[in-house]
This record gives structure tokens, C-alpha cells and sequence, in this order.
């Protein structure tokens, strides 16, 4: 089978996943949501409150351009969490058999598995990232950006957010794959979303090495604890991300994956 059809066939079987379908209305329709919810309670505030003078804040307000980020950081959780599944799936239930049947060579179902994965990645997150900006300035109504043409440094950061995406969603789809379990690459990745990279990053030399505290790197705002360092981030989420794609393409290879699978 050509590789045009394999990345086909394996988009076919992201697109008719129910893990997908979940995917799409927490990153389209919940994390807007959030982020209209937050842009009406800034818009409330004002944009120049602080902690001093509102002290429900636990940190001042980000300049506008910065604003509807936080949000997009709630809709890498389920993106990691597909990624693994995703990875994981081809050893369950005998899929990988079927697989293999329409297509014997390994090395291309596992390319083709990876590039159909980013191109659904880059075409939902571009979307879900985009929009969640966008509802957040129409939310934050006189105060915000011009819905649609943004600002500069917003259309900086929504490709910074992007990459962060992508990176981290392929990662968690290699490990998942690498060890034929969803389960690892979520209890890897996870905990390090929930604060603990920051924490690693703040008291651990290397801790700014783990691809999560990385990947924040390229996000960072200007009221964020961490600084924003985006080519020293990109470099670390890519050697992290070329390491797991040899290891896991020569694993899957060339190992006897028996009569399990």
C-alpha cells in the first residue's frame, strides 16, 4: 500500500475514534468556553488589577496580548492523553494484526501512524488555539484586541502554543508506542503539566530539561515565574522528541512482537 493510503487509512481511524470525537469538544467547545468565562471576569476587573488591589489575584493580570493563554494550556491535557492512546492502540485488540495484514512493512505504518497524528494535531489545535483567543478579546469586549487580526506578539504566541501542542502530543504518541501502553506516557508526562515540571524546573539544575518545563518555555508570559526562552525550549523538545522517534521506530521494527498483538 502506498504511503499516500496509509496515512490516509490511518487518519480514517483517528477521525472514527471516539477518543477523537472527546477530543474535539473539550479543545472546540469547553476550552472556549473557559476562556470566555475568564475574559468576563478580567473585563470585570479591569486590566490593570493587581493582588494589591484585588486580592483574589494570586498574580497581576498579563498585558493584553498575552491574554486567553491560560486556557489553552487546559486543552494540553487531553491532547497528551490522545497522543498516548492513539500510540497505544495498534497492540489492543488485535489491531495491529489487521494492520499489518494491509500493509507489511513496519517501518511505514509507523511513519505513516506519526504523520497522520500531526497532521490531526496542527489542523485541530491551529483551530482550537485560534478560537479560544479569539473568544477570549470578544469576551474581554472594548478592552480586548481586534478579534480578528489580533495583535503581533498574540499571532507569535499562538504559534508558540501550537508548537507546544504539537510536540508534546507526538511525544506522548511515541512513548505510548514505544511501550505498547497508554498508561506510561500519561503517568510521564501528566504530573509535569499539573506544576510539577515548574516545580522540577525551579529546584532541579536539570528540571528545565523535562519536556514539559521546556515546552512552557515557548508560553511564558511576562507575569509567568518561569522566562520565556523559546529557541532554548524548541531545541529540548526536539532532541527529546528525535531521541523517543528512533527509539520507537527501531523498536517496533525490528523486535518479535510475538502473537499478542
Amino acid at each position: 500500500m502506498p504511503m499516500i493510503s496509509m496515512i490516509k487509512f490511518e487518519s480514517k481511524k483517528i477521525y472514527l475514534s471516539k477518543s477523537w470525537w472527546v477530543l474535539c469538544s473539550l479543545v472546540l467547545l469547553f476550552q472556549p468556553l473557559l476562556a470566555l468565562m475568564s475574559a468576563q471576569q478580567i473585563a470585570n476587573l479591569g486590566l490593570t488589577a493587581t493582588p494589591e488591589t484585588h486580592p483574589e489575584l494570586i498574580q497581576a493580570i498579563p498585558p493584553v496580548d498575552y491574554l486567553g493563554f491560560d486556557a489553552v494550556l487546559f486543552g494540553l491535557l487531553p491532547m497528551i492523553v490522545f497522543g498516548g492512546i492513539y500510540g497505544a492502540s495498534e497492540f489492543s485488540h488485535h489491531q495491529l494484526r489487521t494492520t499489518l495484514l494491509c500493509q507489511n512493512n513496519r517501518e511505514k505504518v509507523f511513519f505513516s501512524k506519526l504523520l497522520a497524528l500531526l497532521i490531526a494535531t496542527l489542523w485541530l489545535g491551529a483551530l482550537a488555539i485560534y478560537g479560544t483567543i479569539e473568544i477570549t478579546h470578544l469576551g474581554l469586549q472594548e478592552q480586548g484586541l481586534n478579534a480578528l487580526t489580533l495583535s503581533s506578539i498574540a499571532w507569535k504566541f499562538i504559534g508558540y502554543a501550537l508548537i507546544q501542542w504539537l510536540f508534546l502530543t507526538t511525544l506522548s504518541f511515541l512513548i505510548g508506542h514505544l511501550f505498547k501502553n497508554a498508561i506510561v506516557p500519561l503517568a510521564f508526562l501528566i504530573p509535569q503539566v499539573y506544576n510539577l515540571g515548574n516545580y522540577l524546573d525551579e529546584k532541579w539544575p536539570w528540571g528545565k530539561y523535562l519536556p514539559v518545563a521546556a515546552s512552557n518555555q515557548l508560553v511564558a508570559t511576562p507575569t509567568d515565574s518561569f522566562s520565556h526562552q523559546p529557541i532554548e525550549g524548541l531545541v529540548v523538545l526536539s532532541l527529546w522528541v528525535s531521541v523517543t522517534v528512533v527509539l520507537a521506530s527501531y523498536v517496533f521494527s525490528k523486535s518479535d512482537l510475538g502473537g499478542n498483538y
